[in-house]
């Protein structure tokens, strides 16, 4: 007989009705409140469960129940541990109790990986989930029996409708709940409890994450998980949660060569064949009274649990999205500033080393002022985990920093929670720090690692890359890693100019600045806050240089933001460094999410709050704003409010620095790769200035206005801000002499010949030796002509014409013609005598841009675009044949001059194709 209970969501009755579809829970009739779409008070489900798992066959292996031994004699010799569920231990076999009650009752499944192999994804300390991936949708599970054989399923918990509707029915029949694992029933049910017992080794010790194909993927290898070798290593029961954390062994009888683009091997460990991977599974009960859901608002950035409610037909979208927050609650509802009755506790790992704890700590602590403004006291609680603690800070129901060794940095720190999708209450957060990128490791090994020079990082933080899914790159959080080379570079500065030492206090107090910083960012993410790419724009640059108001008010709107260090230039003072407290943004989200609010002044509280985003320090872009690459303010590491002058600013910085290093001696102790070093950091930064300014051409600021703000929320950039962020891209990158080194400082930047030792033996595909400036730069030019000359950017400057009022538009032909006369200036000179390689290089570049541009335009591409577009190659065509027709040129630039203009004659004639048709 069946027994589980399958509960579908009933948001606008008081009653779970049905049998079969769903039950009466008690005491739902007094669940809290959640406003609808028409303003309107509903229960909060108790369960967003959509269709139940359909009825399966009993397995081929399940004993008939005249067949099964007696209770007792199952867990002979047995130690019995009860809590959440009774569970029997016998050596390395473990038996789950189950009562009839237990059928169909929803867990919390919370697995994490105690241990990894500090590669692929596997890292210890990281929360995960069925399938392998780090982040996803929260699984709530039940046991199902189905005859004598019991399932372990997750419900799916993302569509819903009323219980006993006919849109009921057609969720039940659209959505499917998934299968984790089963067991036969291995016992008659116990005499007086009327229980049975089933095989916990069967469920949990096996592959149930998925990684052996994740592991088979990463590295194109026969890994599979290996039962004889993989066991319990600890079992315990509470309360409120069962853990259960499992040693599993994937193996490979053979390995296959490896090659570059096919097969590799992990390169952490001793023998490649064989492998552990550590997993706390931790079965939660989930809190009986869900906690009143919140409504997100797009104006603020919040994560946010989300689902569809097929029940409402009146909504536009069936979407709903609720705010993720932990519960706080008053010990006084009544008194301006209470304690909360639970609050929000963050324990520091023993893993953290004692030097960093207070910083870290610190940058937890610093959140309790956005709560002490909507009256709690202490909200966030730091404790520390003892060196002899017999508990561990992955089990479920708390918050945990932990301290990562993995073999490359990965990610410099992350924040992530699991959720009740009931409700959006975070239920538990688990923040982890790479010690390799607190080290600012990355640095030194990206000079002998092969890469594409500067065009590496010139746009890398442009726009999602080709292939790569938004909804990853949105989840994604890589701010400590991108910070930590922020610090590298702001010390190599810093000492360069003799302003610091690099092993002197002030530059522990760097260290300790970037970890509190990175805990805050961390620290909001676990609140529930996602990234705010436009807090950058919060402050002028009088601000930011003035080091009272930043240490005050930080250098930003918001710890969310991916903040660049903020670097003075030369020969001046500047601000704080780092975001080393809250900003306003900060504090605005939080309320938004935590301020207690009654039922009845809720929607018309929220929108109040959320109605002050046109206040210019309170402004907000996330994610999606940043990775889509339209908005220029939705930027990574730019800062203040005019773009310009900071890349401006930050390019000045660069070729101090680069100067600095023609001049720069060192001691007997160092090695030339301190100067290859410098200069890849100033390139680096360079690129990073690049990018800024580029997303200026044809940016669209998207506002996230609701009606009435008085502000448009599609606005084309000013044409003047776009010419002067195209000037100074054509002087600082573009000229021939926008970056520049001498030959005796080239000869001299070798690399760190241990560190490509290291990369030979770890398997680097390729490594550098030699250091060619020029390479670099065209790199980099490469990159930004690409975005310049890329058919998002023309579309959007034609479309961008329609937006603005007449002759204030910037143009397609005022690009194209501008471009056309930096990159070939050479043309320009009264006689041409010769061309540099580096600039041909560019040149070429332009040429094969255009040509395949009038070859094979876009889809998208617009006419009128297409159109200047040949105008423009025309006229680039004749100045070509004019100076190629000058006496005297040396044979290398004759002959670029003679392939250039052919090429482009050769797309000015040839048939027009058009892609993706």
């Amino acid at each position: 007989m069946e027994t589980s209970r399958r509960l579908l969501l009933l948001p606008r009755s008081l009653a779970w009705l049905g049998t079969g579809v769903a039950v009466l829970l008690a005491g739902c009739a007094s669940l809290p409140p959640v406003l609808t779409g028409r303003g309107a008070a509903a229960p909060a489900p108790a369960h967003l469960g959509g269709a139940a798992a359909p009825a399966a066959a009993p397995a081929a292996t399940a004993p008939s129940p005249s067949s099964l031994p007696a209770f007792a004699s199952v867990v002979r010799d047995a130690k019995r541990l009860p809590g959440l569920l009774t569970l029997w231990q016998r050596d390395d076999k473990v038996w789950i109790e189950l009562a009839p009650e237990d059928f169909g009752r929803p867990f919390f499944l919370s697995p994490k990986i105690a241990s990894g192999i500090g590669e692929a994804g596997l890292f210890g300390g990281m929360m995960a989930r069925a399938g392998g991936e780090p982040l996803g949708r929260p699984q709530l599970v039940e046991f199902r029996r189905i005859h004598h054989q019991v399932q372990l399923v997750a419900r799916n918990t993302a569509f819903a409708a009323p219980a006993g509707s006919a849109e009921a029915l057609a969720v039940q029949a659209a959505f499917s709940p998934s299968l984790l694992g089963s067991s036969p029933v291995l016992s008659q049910p116990h005499p007086e409890r009327k229980t049975v017992l089933i095989d916990a080794n069967g469920l949990f010790v096996s592959d149930l994450l998925g990684l052996g194909l994740q592991l088979q993927r990463r590295y194109r290898q026969a890994y599979a998980f290996d039962a004889r070798h993989s066991a319990f290593v600890d079992v315990r029961v509470k309360p409120d949660e069962v853990v259960l954390k499992v040693q599993n062994h994937y193996a490979t009888a053979s390995l296959a060569a490896s090659q570059a683009g096919g097969p590799s091997v992990p390169g952490t460990l001793p023998d490649a064949r064989s492998l552990f991977v550590q997993l706390h599974y931790a079965l939660a009960r989930l809190p009986e009274q869900p906690m009143a859901p919140r409504r997100a608002d797009p104006r603020l950035g919040h994560f946010t649990t989300n689902w569809s409610d097929f029940g409402n037909e009146t909504a536009r979208n069936p979407r709903v999205r609720w705010v993720n927050r932990w519960r706080l609650e008053k010990q006084d509802p009544t008194a301006a500033l209470s304690p909360p009755v639970k609050p929000i506790v963050f324990w520091l790992d023993r893993t953290i080393p004692t030097a960093y704890r207070e910083a870290i700590a610190a940058g937890v602590l610093e959140w309790n002022k956005a709560f002490e403004r909507i009256g709690f006291k202490d909200a966030l609680v730091v404790k520390v985990q003892p060196a002899d603690a017999d508990f561990d800070t992955l089990d479920f129901g708390a918050a945990s920093i932990r301290w990562m060794t993995n073999a490359q940095p990965q990610f410099g720190a992350i924040g992530p929670s699991h959720v009740d999708p009931r409700s959006g209450e975070i239920l538990d957060a688990d923040i982890a720090f790479e010690s390799l990128s607190s080290r600012a490791v990355r640095s030194l090994r990206s000079q002998v690692i092969a890469h594409p020079g500067a065009a590496a990082h010139a746009h890398h933080d442009h726009a999602a890359p080709a292939g790569a899914r938004l909804a990853d790159l949105a989840q994604r959080c890589d701010f400590a890693d991108q910070a930590a080379d922020q610090l590298g570079y702001a010390l190599d500065v810093l000492a360069a100019r003799g302003e610091l030492a690099p092993d002197g206090p002030e530059a522990q107090r760097f260290v300790l600045d970037y970890l509190k910083d990175t805990s805050m960012h961390e620290v909001g993410h676990a609140l529930g806050l996602r990234h705010n790419f436009r807090a950058s724009t919060a402050y002028g640059e009088q601000q930011l240089n003035d080091p009272v108001f930043t240490r005050e008010n930080g250098i930003a709107g918001s710890v969310m933001e991916y903040s660049p260090i903020n670097l003075p230039r030369p020969g001046e003072k500047g601000g704080t460094p780092f975001q080393t407290t809250l900003g306003p943004y900060d504090h605005w989200a939080i309320e938004y999410a935590y301020k207690p609010l009654s039922p009845e002044q809720e929607a018309a509280e929220l929108a109040r709050i959320a109605g002050r985003n046109t206040e210019p320090a309170l402004a907000f872009a996330t994610d999606e704003d940043h990775f889509l690459g339209l908005d220029p303010d939705a930027l990574q590491f730019d800062l203040g409010r005019d773009p310009v002058a900071f890349a401006r600013k930050r390019i000045e910085i660069a070729r101090d620095l680069l100067k600095r290093q023609e001049s720069r001696s060192l001691k007997a102790s160092e090695d030339y790769s301190v100067l290859r070093r410098s200069v890849s950091f100033a390139l680096r930064d360079v690129g990073r200035a690049a990018n800024v300014l580029t997303r200026q051409i044809g940016g669209v600021r998207t506002l996230r206005d609701f009606p009435g703000s008085g502000r448009d929320p599609l606005v084309p950039v000013p044409a003047g801000q776009q010419r002067e962020a195209l000037d100074l891209l054509a002087r600082a990158v573009l000229a021939p002499d926008g970056l520049r080194i001498s030959p005796a400082l080239a000869r001299r930047l070798a690399p760190d010949f241990q560190e490509r030792t290291d990369a030979v033996f770890d398997g680097a595909d390729s490594v550098q030796t030699d250091f060619s400036l020029n390479t670099s730069v065209a790199d980099l030019q490469r990159n930004v002509l690409g975005q310049l000359m890329s058919d998002a950017v023309l579309s959007r400057l034609v479309d961008s014409e329609a937006k603005s009022r007449p002759g204030e538009a910037f143009s397609v032909g005022e690009l194209y013609q501008r471009l056309g006369r930096e990159v070939w200036s050479e043309l320009v000179a009264p006689k041409l005598a010769d061309i540099a390689p580096v600039r041909r290089e560019l040149q070429r570049e332009h040429v094969t841009r255009l040509a395949a541009l009038l070859l094979r335009p876009s889809s998208l591409s617009r006419s009128d675009a297409r159109s200047l577009l040949r105008l423009d190659a025309q006229g680039l065509v004749q100045r070509l044949q004019v100076a190629q027709a000058q006496p005297g040129l040396p044979l290398a630039t004759q002959a670029h001059l003679a392939d250039s203009m052919e090429t482009l004659q050769q797309a000015l004639a040839a048939r027009l194709q058009r892609a993706g048709l």
